[in-house]
């Protein structure tokens, strides 16, 4: 059974740095990676959807690095605004991590059953996101290529979510997507970042699931143009299972002490027990 952990917006600074003077970035991906490590069954995989520095520099992408290094599993990383594509390509050439062969800075993966396509939506000089023709024409050619139930990755989120901040950059750049999405294919998730908060929503009829970040938090208003309230805490990672074809996904916190919290453990009542409690009637 399929289990892809994500995590977003990390925002790695070089050591030593906090973001803003005030979070410590670095203690809270840290943290996040001996949660996910903690994760049983232990995921297929882990992607982080963009803006894994604050500012694009080798110090803070060898920062990334280091502290991803402990992950158990194998981690995919795609560009958000705060990143340059060019410069991950090349400091990343030597590791599994961004496994580019084109200057769209997109790349496939399979494993255990299904495809991730990550896709990049970095505009140069703009925080606003961009897909050309080059990275549309790109995931055409590839959507046929595997029958495998597909995961699409993209760092900003292709859907208009009621926050005037995200929404500003407007709805044009992503109708290309829909438009290839639109037709016949296998894409049944769409996974972003970027909003610093969570969302759910649809692009083409597929559901979008767009994760809270581990810098930070910004407490937004929808529908409303007012300039959004800053929370200094990380999200717990997103795990997105797939489950009869489709994919479930939610945040999923993994204590360190989740062992001893089991109700089973608690209760002194046998898990097997326990559920013939809850299905009551129904119990066979």
């Amino acid at each position: 059974m399929t289990r892809l952990v994500q995590i977003t917006d990390t925002h790695i600074q070089p050591p030593g740095e906090r973001l803003y003077d005030l979070v410590d970035t670095a203690a809270h991906l840290r943290a996040t990676v001996a949660e996910i490590n903690r994760i049983r069954p232990a995921p297929d995989l882990v992607v982080v959807t963009g803006d894994l520095v604050e500012r694009a520099d080798a110090e803070s992408y060898a920062h990334f690095l280091e502290l991803i290094a402990p992950l158990e599993m194998p981690v995919y990383v795609l560009p958000g605004n705060h990143d340059e594509p060019e410069m991950m390509a090349s400091l990343l050439a030597g590791t599994p991590h961004f496994p580019v062969t084109d200057d769209t800075f997109q790349y496939s993966v399979e494993i255990n059953g299904f495809r991730m396509l990550a896709l990049n939506s970095h505009a140069g000089g703009s925080e606003l996101p961009e897909l050309d023709g080059d990275h549309l024409a790109w995931l055409q050619r590839e959507l046929p290529r595997s029958d495998a139930p597909t995961v699409l990755a993209i760092h900003h989120p292709p859907m208009q979510t009621g926050i005037e901040f995200i929404d500003m950059g407007g709805s044009d750049w992503y109708q290309g997507l829909k438009d290839v999405l639109s037709g016949e294919h296998n894409v049944r998730l769409v996974i972003c970042g970027h909003c610093h908060t969570d969302l759910v929503g649809r692009v083409a009829g597929i559901p979008v699931y767009m994760s809270g970040a581990i810098a930070h938090q910004l407490v937004a208003a929808r529908d409303m143009d007012i300039a959004p309230a800053f929370e200094p805490n990380p999200v717990p990672p997103v795990l997105h299972r797939l489950v009869d074809g489709e994919f479930v996904s939610g945040s999923y916190p993994w204590s360190s002490n989740v062992d001893t919290q089991r109700i089973d453990r608690t209760s002194g009542i046998p898990w097997n027990e326990l559920k013939k409690q809850m299905m009551g009637s129904k119990a066979p």
